[in-house]
């Protein structure tokens, strides 16, 4: 565990950190770019305890449950639910995050984990629709006319 007194670790250290979890590079450098970044999220509602995570990605805030592991991103459900990659970077962020206690920490009150929820839930249904629009898009443009 890093003590307050250590230096914090480069973004070579922390990918040199969890070069076991996955051999893709690039997911190894945007999990460190987020750590670093301040986009791991540990929020913490009160006075009940309940702790959720978000990471902020490319498209928005991505709800993970480290424990399941799950999480909300196109790249978790396409690929690792797929068998076609064992993780994503929001969870590697996660766990970077966690060796090194470099969480972004949010405390709110158990009365606004439904808006919370609510919230979290309208932003991943809006960045899902907004790639969703991009891709109909990139398929028209590329029909013949």
């Amino acid at each position: 565990m890093m003590e307050l007194s250590d230096p914090e670790p480069s973004g070579e250290e922390l990918i040199s950190s969890l070069a076991h979890i996955s051999g893709h590079p690039g997911h190894l450098k945007r999990a460190a770019e987020a750590v670093q970044g301040g986009c791991v999220k540990r929020h913490l509602f009160t006075p009940s305890g309940r702790i959720l995570f978000t990471v902020v990605g490319r498209s928005g805030d991505e709800f993970i449950d480290p424990d399941k592991p799950f999480c909300s991103c196109r790249h978790f459900f396409f690929r690792v639910l797929g068998g076609r990659d064992t993780t994503c970077y929001h969870l590697m962020a996660y766990e970077m995050a966690k060796e090194t206690q470099r969480f972004d920490s949010v405390e709110m009150h158990d009365e606004e984990f439904g808006a919370f929820l609510r919230l979290l839930a309208s932003d991943l249904l809006d960045s899902s629709r907004d790639k969703e629009d991009k891709d109909n898009q990139k398929a028209s443009d590329s029909r013949p006319r």
